[in-house]
């Protein structure tokens, strides 16, 4: 029998996330609760736990070792005797996935409900933080829309450095905190970024500045830097100009600059794409992310229909 696909993605990242939802009723009427020994009940919510914080969360190495001391029946690299009796109860609900990872249903349900809020709040900051660019600079970068935004790898808090202007600004100080919670902690920033660092000039420009010849420079140092052959990079930023016309890459180039995408060849292609008013297709990731949804529905009805509404086991 062919084993699911990974019930969360594979960036899921939560580990800024010092709390984890718990449903009350749904683990008080659960069969966990009902039909398993307190020893097990406990080792499970330590199992919980410990996948929250993994990657992907909601994910666990499938190693009876490394998941024997999560549960505190391991120490000094020996296995507690009486994990043995403790492990059935402790592993109900997970689900062996195509990683060769074990997935919680219920954990993983939790966790892309965070996950999608953490994202979500993560674009917010990043449209907050370019409007504020604009109108302190009197600029008109743009910013994808939400789909297109996570189809190129979700770029965010990269600094634009401006003649005059001491101030770093990183997107992601204080943007997720909102989707966590009370008490929770703080994501990552990112770290500054100039033009200078792209086109090798001695003095920062912003991209309205920069001339043509220095935005085709810029662009094709964008793609080197993520791993782009050179010589690939000149036919790839000439095939978009035949495609989509000299002024639609240049603002695209511009934009790129400012934005400083994970990866820039999907990002230019998506704003002149954008810009022509072609439809953006829908990536891999976006794709991943939609069946591991389903996937999980589909794990709950079948549960529900067994009777076992896999409830927080």
């Amino acid at each position: 029998m062919d084993r699911p696909a990974p019930m969360t993605p594979p960036d899921c990242d939560l580990s800024d996330f010092a709390f984890m939802p718990l449903d009350v009723a749904r683990l008080r009427d659960s069969e966990l609760a009902s039909n398993e020994t307190p020893e097990s009940c406990w080792a499970a919510v330590l199992l919980w736990a410990a996948s929250w914080h993994q990657i992907p969360a909601a994910s666990i190495p499938n190693d009876d070792k490394w998941i024997a001391k999560q549960a505190g029946y391991a120490l000094r690299g020996k296995i507690d005797k009486a994990w043995a009796d403790v492990r059935p109860g402790a592993m109900r609900g997970w689900v062996e996935c195509s990683d060769g990872r074990l997935y919680h249903p219920v954990v993983a349900e939790k966790a892309l409900e965070a996950w999608k809020s953490k994202t979500e709040q993560r674009y917010r900051t990043e449209v907050a933080r370019v409007k504020k660019h604009n109108q302190r600079h009197g600029t008109k970068h743009t910013t994808p829309d939400f789909v297109t935004w996570v189809s190129i790898g979700r770029p965010h808090g990269h600094y634009l450095a401006v003649p005059g202007d001491n101030t770093i600004e990183t997107g992601d100080n204080h943007g997720d905190s909102a989707s966590k919670g009370q008490g929770e902690g703080q994501g990552q920033g990112q770290g500054d970024y100039s033009v200078t660092n792209v086109t090798g000039g001695a003095a920062a420009k912003t991209p309205e500045q920069l001339t043509k010849d220095e935005l085709w420079s810029a662009g094709k140092s964008l793609l080197i830097a993520a791993g782009m052959p050179p010589k690939q990079c000149g036919s790839f930023v000439g095939k978009l100009c035949k495609d989509y016309g000299d002024q639609i890459v240049i603002d695209a180039v511009r934009t790129a600059v400012v934005t400083r995408p994970a990866d820039p060849a999907e990002y230019l292609k998506a704003l002149c794409m954008a810009a022509k008013g072609q439809r953006i297709p829908v990536n891999k990731q976006e794709a991943l992310e939609r069946r591991n949804g389903a996937i999980a529905g589909e794990w709950a009805a079948a549960q529900q229909h067994q009777g076992e509404a896999y409830e927080v086991q």
